[in-house]
């Protein structure tokens, strides 16, 4: 079998001619499966992932891997600065109908005391009883949940903002995504309408498993573990926030950032209303100060 790449009339296309000595059924299926990896890096493109054309630091990464270890074992005695200079809690904000609501206005809403250690669960009043609440149900009865993980993390724009500025490399990134088999089959990868078989881990499935296809995309991006196991893509710092849009299922953006030039490491969690960055002294000030994001150190 032999593939070739030639141009098309457009500067975005091209037309990849394939000589075979398969069966033609065989060859159709293999050009459905071309066509569905093209329409899984348009959405990648669009949504912000590049090809992976650097080497993503993954020994630097796994230096650091105590960031995405901890939760809420914040106590003087536990907590390091995992290696850089400072150590920074980026609390995720919870929402009204209107605004964004920061921590510190709901424990003052509460009459709650708080330190730069507080969870959400030692601010919250849920169904009228004062904090502090079970970690794992901790809504307030006024201002809800922030959003966890990767989604919260993606609301804080001027997060993204800073951290640009207070690196060598805005433009190469690396993003630590998790679950990246809940991508959205159902909206373009391979599935019903765009290619020969659906994505499944059924064993009781009625399809051949020889035609159970998962995009190349997906099987040849590294992984790293911090918390959990985690595949690594290639994006920019400012372009995470557009990730959020990328799939339903279990992936719902990203849950690590790091830049090329390691000036930083940020980490979130499925089961996190905050993110953990370790960064430099001047990244640490710099989000101290910003209005739009709300930062307390803790080491």
């Amino acid at each position: 079998m032999t593939f070739t790449i030639e141009r098309s009339d457009t500067d975005r296309h091209a037309v990849i001619c394939i000589e075979s000595d398969l069966p033609a059924r065989m060859t159709r299926l293999l050009l459905d499966y071309v066509e569905a990896e093209g329409r899984d890096w348009q959405h990648f493109l669009r949504s912000g992932i590049q090809p992976l054309t650097r080497d993503p630091h993954l020994d630097w990464v796994r230096q650091h891997r105590r960031l995405g270890e901890m939760h809420g074992e914040f106590a003087e005695d536990k907590v390091g600065n995992c290696g850089f200079q400072a150590l920074l809690l980026i609390r995720h904000p919870a929402r009204t109908d209107d605004r964004n609501i920061t921590w510190d206005e709901v424990a003052r809403a509460n009459g709650v005391t708080t330190s730069p250690l507080s969870m959400w669960w030692d601010i919250a009043v849920t169904n009228g009883n004062p904090p502090p609440q079970d970690p794992y149900d901790a809504r307030d009865d006024r201002f809800g949940t922030p959003l966890e993980g990767a989604e919260g993390l993606a609301e804080i724009g001027a997060l993204f903002e800073v951290l640009a500025g207070h690196t060598s490399t805005p433009e190469e990134a690396f993003g630590a995504v998790f679950e990246t088999s809940g991508l959205a089959w159902n909206s373009y990868g391979p599935g019903p309408d765009h290619s020969m078989a659906y994505y499944t881990s059924d064993p009781d499935t009625h399809i051949h498993p020889q035609l159970t296809v998962v995009p190349a995309s997906q099987i040849c991006s590294p992984e790293v573990e911090l918390g959990r196991r985690m595949k690594v893509l290639q994006t920019t710092v400012t372009g995470v926030p557009a990730m959020t849009g990328l799939a339903s299922g279990g992936f719902r953006g990203v849950d690590a950032l790091w830049p090329d030039g390691r000036e930083w490491l940020l980490v979130t969690d499925i089961d996190w209303e905050y993110s953990l960055l370790g960064c430099d002294r001047g990244t640490a000030d710099a989000l101290l100060a910003a209005d739009e994001v709300e930062a307390v150190e803790i080491a």
